[in-house]
């Protein structure tokens, strides 16, 4: 992997205790990147499904162990969406 990618995967934000909840069980992981070698799911989706920006990750749902975190990464997506401004004659 390069330094980019090791420096990214470093991030707090990717160890903190998940629950992933499959079919038929929840399965609690210590951190996004130990659940991202268990089911081979990208630390991304996981991610982007634990702060509500996404519904499922590959068909799984995912939520921090408590909760508290969703809350400080929502907040942070809300407002960095609110930056973003849409320009005319943009297909894309």
């Amino acid at each position: 992997m390069n330094k980019q990618v090791l420096k990214k995967k470093s991030q707090r934000r990717y160890n903190i205790p998940v629950i992933g909840h499959f079919f038929d069980q929840s399965i609690e992981f210590p951190s996004i990147l130990e659940a991202e070698k268990a089911t081979g799911i990208s630390y991304h989706l996981i991610f982007d499904n634990c702060i509500g920006k996404i519904r499922s990750a590959q068909g799984t749902h995912w939520e921090y162990v408590d909760g508290k975190n969703w809350i400080k990464y929502k907040a942070k997506y809300i407002r960095n969406v609110r930056k973003y401004t849409r320009y005319e004659n943009f297909n894309g």
